[in-house]
């Protein structure tokens, strides 16, 4: 399931990845708040298809995109061995009153019931040594 066909307000997304999300990505920050509000930062690698000038040049001044979303959490939430994350494919299960994110890799595990997920914005950042020119 393509994970920004669940996001509302996705216009933006969908020119930036019109066929989805499809390299592994990494569940950077979860900060959940009272009230089970909670923000997502999703980080793909994942090149985008249109260049978006305020960002600069692929592989020269980013290689990594951050999509922060709006959520809020249902009953469960479970985290096993967070400080393991790595980058890894998304699980996204679609059910009559929530959305099921889940996340598996080796020794970590992930599994997250929200309600609708809500784009904020993206960011952008250059992640370890692999971006042009570097050494």
């Amino acid at each position: 399931m393509n994970l920004i066909n669940q996001i509302t307000h996705n216009k933006f997304l969908t020119e930036l990845f019109p066929s989805g999300l499809t390299d592994p990505v990494l569940i950077g920050q979860i900060n959940l708040d009272l009230g089970g509000k909670l923000y997502l930062n999703i980080h793909t690698r994942q090149k985008p298809e249109i260049e978006v000038l305020k960002w600069g040049t692929w592989g020269k001044d980013y290689n990594t995109i951050v999509v922060k979303l709006y959520t809020r959490a249902r009953k469960n939430f479970h985290i096993t061995d967070w400080n393991n994350v790595t980058y890894s494919q998304l699980i996204i299960q679609q059910n009559n009153d929530h959305i099921l994110l889940k996340q598996t890799h080796d020794s970590f595990q992930l599994e997250l019931e929200l309600t609708g997920l809500i784009f904020q914005e993206c960011s952008t950042y250059t992640d370890d040594l692999d971006i042009e020119g570097n050494e």
